[in-house]
C-alpha cells in the first residue's frame, strides 16, 4: 500500500525530465547527479527518455534502505550509489530517518519532524489503510559537499543536478557554491522546503543566490501535497545557466 501511495505522489510531482532535457539536444554523453535519489525515480525517468546516449548517473542517499530500491540500477556500470550526505562540510551529521513513511520528510533537517501537525496527518492517513506507524528513528552519517567531492573525482561538468533533501538545502548549497559560481553545472532542479511562515524569505534568498551566480528561473511547481494539513511548504524549482 505504501509502494501505492508513494508511486501516486510521484504521478502528480513536477514532471520536468522532458523540459530538463531540451537543454542538452545532440549532446552524446551526459553528467546527472540526483542527490537524494531514494528509490531512482527521477534517474529512471531521465534514463528512459535519453535512450542510448552515453551517461554517467551519481546517486547519493543516506537511507540504509535504498541500495535495495536501486539495485537494478546500480547493477549497470553507468550507476553508482554513494552513501553519503552532500552538506556543507566534510564530517558526520544526524539523519533524521522517517519509517512511517520514508519518501518524505527523511532529512538532515528536522523540519518535518518536529512538525507536529505534519507528522500526525499522515500518521492518521496511514493508519486508515491499516499501515504502519513508526516513529522516526535518527542516526550518525558521513558528509561531505559537492564542492569536495567533485573535486577528488576530477568531475569538470555536472550537466543536470537534482537536489530532493527536505529543508537541508541552504546547506547543501553551502558546500556546492565554489562549483556553482565556476559554472560547472548546467541545469539545476532543486527542491525547496521550509516553514509555510518563512517560506516566501527562504524561496527568495535561494533565487536571488542564483541570480549571483548567473542562473534564471524557468519553471517552478509548489507541492501542494506536502502543505496540506502541516505547517510546511514545498516547491521543485528549475535553474539554468546563462549562456
Amino acid at each position: 500500500m505504501k509502494k501505492l501511495i508513494y508511486y501516486i505522489l510521484n504521478f502528480f510531482s513536477h514532471n520536468l525530465e522532458r523540459k530538463i532535457l531540451e537543454n542538452f539536444k545532440g549532446k552524446k554523453k551526459l553528467i546527472i547527479f540526483d542527490v537524494g535519489c531514494f528509490k531512482g525515480v527521477f534517474s529512471r525517468k531521465i534514463f528512459s527518455l535519453i535512450k542510448n546516449r552515453r551517461s554517467k548517473f551519481y546517486l547519493f542517499d543516506i537511507n540504509k534502505n535504498t541500495k535495495n530500491y536501486i539495485s537494478d540500477l546500480i547493477s549497470l556500470k553507468n550507476f553508482n550509489l554513494f552513501e553519503v550526505a552532500l552538506s556543507n562540510k566534510n564530517g558526520t551529521a544526524i539523519y533524521n530517518h522517517n519509517r512511517f513513511f520514508e519518501s518524505s520528510g527523511s532529512s538532515l533537517s528536522n523540519l518535518y519532524r518536529t512538525d507536529t501537525k505534519w507528522v500526525l496527518s499522515r500518521k492518521i492517513f496511514l493508519k486508515f489503510f491499516f499501515q504502519s506507524t513508526k516513529d522516526y528513528s535518527r542516526y550518525k552519517v558521513k558528509t561531505t559537499t559537492l564542492d569536495s567531492f567533485v573535486k577528488k573525482k576530477g568531475i569538470n561538468l555536472i550537466d543536470i543536478l537534482k537536489v530532493d533533501i527536505d529543508g537541508s538545502e541552504n546547506q547543501f548549497l553551502k558546500g556546492a557554491t565554489k562549483t556553482i559560481k565556476n559554472k560547472k553545472v548546467k541545469v539545476i532542479l532543486l527542491e525547496i522546503n521550509g516553514k509555510k511562515i518563512s517560506f516566501n524569505q527562504k524561496e527568495k534568498k535561494i533565487i536571488n543566490f542564483f541570480k549571483k551566480m548567473q542562473y534564471f528561473l524557468v519553471k517552478k511547481h509548489i507541492n501542494h501535497s506536502v502543505s496540506f494539513f502541516s505547517n510546511a511548504k514545498s516547491g521543485d524549482y528549475l535553474f539554468l545557466r546563462k549562456n
